[in-house]
């Protein structure tokens, strides 16, 4: 049986001159690639909070692992 693990990820913000506010998530990659490295296998990812119709506020990364 697989084990599963979820991993939380909540959008960075920043405000950038004459953009506005930016959300990203660019600390989902380097979970990623430590858990690739520990043998994991990314899933994908699930929506969970979204600021408004079409921004996420937080993701949930998936993991499976043998």
């Amino acid at each position: 049986m697989k084990k599963v693990d979820f991993v939380r990820v909540k959008a960075q913000r920043e405000f950038v001159l004459r953009k506005g506010r930016i959300d990203n998530f660019n600390g989902a990659e380097k979970i990623i690639r430590d858990r690739i490295e520990n043998g994991w296998e990314f899933a994908g990812y699930v929506p969970l909070q979204f600021i408004n119709e079409t921004q996420l506020d937080t993701i949930t990364l998936v993991f499976q692992k043998d």
